[in-house]
């Protein structure tokens, strides 16, 4: 979890400075930032797929 909150924060902070204290640019860069972690995310969700259920030694 600390993990998720470390990201979280740097999300945060990247979208503060590149703002540069306006609070438009503020929500634009937050938005911009969200989109592209869930791009990401899904991206490295393609490639990590768990084994199906009961997969696992099966012989037939």
């Amino acid at each position: 979890m600390s993990i998720l909150t470390g990201f979280a924060a740097f999300v945060l902070v990247a979208a503060i400075l590149l703002s540069r204290g306006r609070p438009a640019a503020f929500l634009g860069c937050l938005c911009l930032l969200g989109l592209g972690c869930v791009i990401a995310l899904s991206s490295l969700k393609s490639f990590v797929r768990l084994p199906a259920a009961g997969a696992h030694g099966a012989r037939g």
